[in-house]
């Protein structure tokens, strides 16, 4: 019987699957989630899924998360794509390692960045895959799934709507957890479809008896059945049932009953049949019950002390009884209700004695901690210390590859200790570590403080406070690091030097973001005293990255740029490098860009790229900086992608100032194109940060980003206010990191709406700014622009011209330009205001801000110049020739089969950039998949 032959009363849930198959088959991906209760149908309309899969040649890969098993990290995807270290494919035997050990190879690797690791190795296999045929990827019983296969899973969703990727998860309708509810609202903002499969009508359950039966139930037999529900699953074990115990006849065509007695649920009828077994048998069927859905052979003679052979004689029964079904090595329960029923059956101790009977079995046959947690959580009770200590292993070895299981091992054995054991506040410090790896910051600063106001054990002091610390910067309650590390260093006299390095360097970052630069420098030097005398590089490192940030806020670029050169070259030379806390590449490269060396800011941040593929510790301020080179240097058909990016990757990272700053920089391109919906609507992911009381550390962007739409829209009051109050906070903390940001506009728009004081304060402070980094050309420019405009001096503005050429930045540089043409031409000085607009024009439709241009014309018109038609630079909205030279070089290696991570490695982007770049070239060229693209480029470059 065919699978739609099967399924009765699906034909709208068959429909809905057959069009996304064919997507599928056209190079398009989707998403199908199938809710139900247990019995419901999930199973059979997946199996009907694939079948029809393979039949297309589809590449079908199936995983099913078990009950039992949530310790087990990725272990959903794992099954599917059968990550094992001893597969014969290398790139599935290497992620396979990584699941099993970890350490191994990993000693470079962080707790908790073999996690991202894999999942961007899980990514790129299953993309290679899709690059040799569509691909049709089903997790089922995602209600049990832990943590790492959720979030694999998600990631592969957003990651992979361009290859020819068909998902299908099933789960119950409730409960679901946290986790799982992150996972369903990705696949529906990924266009995801819901299928919640409802019960059988009445006349669906009379067709499913029939098909069954091979003729229609009579009247008493119908009304049997309507018992069910609608349940299909209860209502095919209702007539095996029936069927077994020969209470069924044929009555003039139809199948009728001679009892009218029927089991409440599937769950009695399971256990009336269980009652009805020899004692052995269901011995052994509560063991295997108790071992999970699916168990092997192997194992269930273990717990039941039994021979393997026994065991296969003993369950013989419970086969014939159709409680049972073989798989490869392992029995497995007909279905999830059979052994649902008989592990409830069980009374509560003695499922609990035998899950610690479990645990204790398999760990005396070799398993690994994280096998047996499960049952380990299952059946220890209070004060189990043994099951304490294996858990803590467990926890252990989950941490790098699934810090969130992590965590739930480690609620569980600290919940078994009672109070004051000597142990308590050891698993609790663990735990506060484990919460942060995670990224539970909130809880892990909540249990850190609960630990540290109350009596505890000396050992853990310092770990607790140092998690403490870092729970609070991530928090951003700069406030409370300052206070923290305060008493860390008062409160623990025995705290070795190097400790604390980490501690002052927290501290000297929260002085510098809450605005107090000159102690953040301070304590900064102190932290680098002691790591010098130490003779500690990577201690060093941690000291010279604090000091460089405080004074760069400052101004003092090129003291920065000199801080950071050392960190870079140390942090080469550093044997641990899982203590830095920072990239040092990124921040030589930020410090280089500060001092308008771009190109070299730019090689920078390409190789911290290159680094934070295997890691992604920090890659969405990687991607950030990397970002505004594009934006700074008028490449902004690369900037937009790479802020896409960035944007995503601070989500995923749960970042709110990186993602908001992401915004800053489209909202000041969308506006500079004239396309002021967009800008708008982008803006309102950053006029919240605007608005509160205590403006943040990225203000400066934030609000010129805000004050150019406001002023594109004729609102320059407004526009002023904001750049104003922005002006003033920074100014209050001594931060002058985006002056050459705000000043040029706050001048300007302070002398056209009668704020000349506001011109003059500004002005008189970024010509103090001078004295800071004399040696850096935009910040020369800057000051020159601003006292040009305020004396209104063209001889002023062409220096800061001529400076604002060297430092390469185009914004800068054409306004520079726009400004010094204003005042030439108040002069008379016309044919001098001619040639610096038109160098402005050029700039601005290099980079193509046609609204910015059209203002420039619009004044060369006012000079009586006419400018020609735009420049070759304005490509075509769609064709090969419309194509960006980045778009143009994804697609050829796209062509050549390369998935999206390779092509983000041989590029220095990120796979999300990628993905970006791809729906542009996909819109532009008219194709909807990557075969066509290869088409497209074989026929265009062949």
């Amino acid at each position: 019987m065919s699978a739609p032959d099967r399924l009765v009363g699906r034909e709208a849930e068959l429909t809905l699957a057959a069009a996304a198959l064919r997507r599928l088959g056209e190079g398009h991906a989707a998403a199908l989630v199938v809710e139900g209760e247990a019995g419901i149908g999930k199973t059979e309309l997946v199996r009907s899924i694939v079948e029809d899969s393979r039949a297309g040649g589809v590449t079908v890969f199936t995983g099913q998360a078990h009950p039992f098993e949530r310790t087990r990290p990725f272990g959903v995807v794992a099954q599917a794509l059968d990550l094992s270290r001893r597969s014969p494919d290398p790139r599935r035997a290497a992620i396979g390692t990584m699941l099993t050990s970890p350490r191994e190879g990993q000693a470079a690797l962080a707790a908790g960045r073999v996690q991202y690791r894999i999942v961007e190795d899980i990514v790129d296999l299953v993309e290679a895959t899709c690059t040799e045929s569509p691909v049709l990827l089903v997790a089922e019983d995602l209600h049990w799934a832990d943590a790492g296969s959720l979030l694999a899973l998600s990631v592969l969703a957003r990651r992979l709507p361009l290859s020819p990727l068909l998902l299908v998860v099933t789960t119950r309708t409730s409960p679901v957890p946290a986790e799982l509810v992150r996972l369903l609202e990705d696949l529906s903002t990924e266009g995801g479809t819901t299928v919640h499969l409802e019960p059988l009508g009445p006349d669906e359950v009379v067709a499913l008896a029939s098909r069954t039966l091979g003729a229609p139930p009579g009247p008493l037999l119908g009304a049997m059945l309507t018992k069910a529900g609608g349940n299909p699953l209860w209502a095919t074990a209702v007539l095996r049932a029936l069927g077994g115990a020969g209470v069924l006849h044929r009555t003039g065509g139809a199948v009728e009953s001679t009892t009218s007695q029927l089991p409440a649920s599937v769950g009695d009828l399971v256990v009336r049949r269980l009652s009805e077994l020899p004692e052995t048998t269901r011995e052994l069927l509560q063991v295997t019950a108790v071992l999970g859905d699916a168990a092997s052979v192997r194992d269930v003679a273990a717990v039941a002390h039994r021979g393997q052979a026994e065991v296969v004689t003993g369950l013989r029964e419970a086969f014939d009884a159709q409680l049972l079904d073989a798989g490869d090595d392992r029995v497995v329960f007909r279905h999830q209700l059979v052994h649902e029923a008989i592990y409830e059956d069980l009374p509560a101790l003695t499922r609990r004695l035998l899950h610690r009977e479990a645990a204790a079995a398999l760990m005396g046959a070799g398993a690994e901690p994280l096998e047996v947690a499960d049952h380990l959580v299952r059946g220890a009770e209070h004060g189990d210390e043994e099951a304490v200590a294996r858990l803590r292993e467990a926890a252990a070895a989950a941490s790098a590859r699934a810090p969130l299981v992590t965590v739930d091992l480690l609620h569980r054995a600290r919940s078994l200790l009672p109070a004051g054991h000597p142990d308590a506040d050891a698993v609790s410090a663990e735990l506060v570590q484990a919460q942060l790896r995670a990224g539970l910051v909130t809880d892990a600063s909540t249990l850190a403080e609960t630990l540290l106001a109350r009596p505890h054990a000396p050992e853990v002091e310092t770990p607790v406070r140092l998690a403490l610390l870092g729970a609070l910067a991530l928090q951003n309650r700069v406030d409370e690091v300052v206070r923290v590390a305060e008493d860390t260093l008062v409160q623990s006299p025995g705290l070795p030097p190097l400790a604390r390095v980490p501690v002052l360097a927290q501290q000297s970052w929260a002085h510098t973001y809450s605005g107090d630069h000159d102690e953040g420098a301070a304590v900064a030097r102190r932290a680098l005293a002691i790591a010098e005398d130490a003779g500690d590089a990577a201690m060093t490192v941690w000291a010279l990255t604090a000091l460089l940030v405080a004074v760069g806020r400052q101004g003092r670029y090129g003291e920065a740029l000199a801080h950071a050169q050392r960190a870079d070259t140390l942090a080469a030379e550093a044997h641990d490098t899982r203590s830095l806390p920072l990239q040092p590449r990124l921040f030589l490269g930020l410090t280089l860009f500060d001092c308008d060396r771009v190109a070299e800011a730019r090689a920078a941040y390409r190789e911290a790229l290159d680094d934070e593929f295997g890691s992604g510790w920090w890659l969405p301020e990687t991607l950030m900086a990397d970002a505004l080179v594009s934006f700074a240097t008028g490449e902004w058909q690369d900037a937009v992608p790479s802020l896409v990016a960035c944007g995503q990757a601070a989500q995923e990272k749960g970042s709110p100032l990186l993602l908001t700053q992401s915004l800053a920089y489209r909202v000041l391109i969308a506006t500079a194109r004239g396309d002021l919906p967009a800008a708008r609507e982008l803006a309102t992911g950053i006029v919240e940060a605007l608005a509160g009381d205590r403006l943040g550390y990225t203000a400066g962007i934030l609000g010129s980003a805000v004050a150019r739409l406001m002023t594109a829209e004729g609102d320059e009051e407004g526009a002023l206010e904001v750049l104003v109050r922005c002006w003033r906070f920074e100014a209050a903390r001594g931060d002058h990191f985006y002056d050459r940001c705000l000043a040029p506009d706050l001048v300007r728009l302070g002398i056209a709406n009668g704020r000349r004081d506001v011109a003059a304060e500004v002005t008189d402070a970024v010509w103090a700014g001078v004295d800071r980094a004399p040696e850096v050309a935009s910040v020369r420019s800057v000051a020159l622009r601003c006292r040009g405009l305020l004396a209104d001096d063209p001889d002023l503005l062409l220096g800061a011209v001529a400076l604002a050429r060297q430092a390469g930045l185009l914004v800068d540089h054409a306004g520079a330009c726009e400004d010094a043409a204003g005042a030439l031409a108040g002069h008379a000085r016309r044919d001098e205001a001619t040639a610096l607009l038109s160098e402005a024009l050029e700039l601005y439709e290099r980079a193509g801000a046609d609204a910015w241009a059209s203002r420039v014309r619009a004044r060369l018109r006012g000079l009586g110049v006419h400018p020609g038609p735009r420049g070759p630079r304005h490509r075509p909205e769609t064709g090969w020739e419309s194509l960006t030279p980045t778009e143009r070089a994804v697609s050829l290696l796209v062509a050549e089969g390369l998935t999206n991570g390779a092509v983000a490695r041989r590029l220095y982007v990120s796979p999300h950039t990628v993905n970006t770049h791809l729906r542009h070239v996909f819109a532009k060229l008219g194709v909807s998949n990557r075969v066509a693209l290869a088409g497209v480029v074989n026929r265009t470059i062949g």
